[in-house]
């Protein structure tokens, strides 16, 4: 039986406004860091960067099957101003019928419409007034290819970096948010992301 994701209020996942607040168990500092891999439903596992973990505490196993929604936060001092957080999505069907893992990852965004609708969703996740630091394609996060695009959030908002990729015909999905302003940003997510695999 699936578990429904437990849902915590939503300024940590979009708002720079109280730096100073955290989420019960995030513990500035890395004394999160007890938790390293992730397990997520249908066989997938990522390896979180150090200071990151489960959003609820009380999941300190590491074991996050049965949900198609995972939150992960990171506890680090650096995370302390910029307040990243990661949302990862699983899809109970398959990707296709046929092809490798690039086919299918090329079909999620094969119309125009398809790209449009989901740099519009990104837009519209991030902030009222939110651009695009670059343009919306593929990418390589470790091994593997990934759609995806960074945005740029109104001022107090967190910027995002939203993707996407396909691995063994599973759909994986990814939200990342941040404070941070400078050039480089979502570098832990992107290793994270970077970890992504199957074990089954």
């Amino acid at each position: 039986m699936s578990r429904a994701p437990k849902r915590r209020s939503g300024w940590l996942a979009l708002a720079c406004v109280f730096p100073a607040l955290t989420v019960a168990g995030a513990a500035w500092g890395g004394e999160t860091a007890r938790t390293r891999t992730v397990r997520l439903d249908q066989g997938f596992v990522i390896d979180l960067p150090e200071g990151w973990t489960l959003e609820d505490p009380a999941e300190a196993t590491g074991d996050a099957t049965g949900r198609m929604t995972v939150r992960l936060v990171c506890g680090t001092l650096s995370c302390k101003r910029t307040l990243e957080v990661c949302t990862l999505f699983l899809r109970r069907d398959p990707v296709g019928d046929d092809g490798d893992d690039t086919a299918r990852l090329d079909g999620l965004y094969a119309s125009p419409t398809s790209r449009y609708t989901r740099i519009r969703s990104a837009l519209k996740s991030t902030s009222r007034d939110a651009t695009l630091r670059g343009e919306f394609g593929k990418v390589r996060f470790g091994t593997r290819l990934w759609y995806a695009v960074e945005t740029q959030a109104a001022n107090r908002f967190k910027s995002g970096l939203f993707a996407a990729t396909v691995i063994d015909g599973r759909y994986l999905g990814a939200i990342c948010k941040t404070c941070e302003t400078g050039e480089i940003r979502h570098e832990a997510a992107r290793a994270l992301l970077g970890s992504a695999r199957r074990s089954e």
